[in-house]
């Protein structure tokens, strides 16, 4: 983005919509530290959606690496159902086996 002569690289500035702040904030401290702190609300799935949007691909891998590791039954349909939803088959099959245990 700011290698080309787009208005990000000309104004340096990234504006992020759509977005939660505590999401955004995440998304930095991964940057910065190659850690998140997932166990907030969701944010193992909002931060996926974020990764996807801004095309972090080695973020997306951390997210579904570190959802599959909190798989357990109370979120395993939710989390098939994501994986299902976001064409991500690793997690959609390691919460149908949680669900099928």
């Amino acid at each position: 983005m700011f290698e080309y002569d787009m208005k990000e690289s000309m104004e340096k500035l990234v504006e992020i919509k759509n977005a939660e702040a505590v999401v955004v904030l995440e998304m930095l401290r991964y940057f910065y530290t190659g850690e998140v702190e997932f166990w907030r609300n969701h944010m193992g799935t909002k931060l996926y959606k974020l990764a996807d949007r801004y095309l972090v691909d080695k973020l997306k891998v951390f997210c579904v690496r570190t959802l599959i590791q909190h798989l357990h039954k109370n979120n395993a349909l939710e989390m098939f159902c994501f994986g299902g939803e976001w064409k991500i088959p690793d997690l959609k099959k390691s919460a149908g086996q949680v669900l099928l245990t």
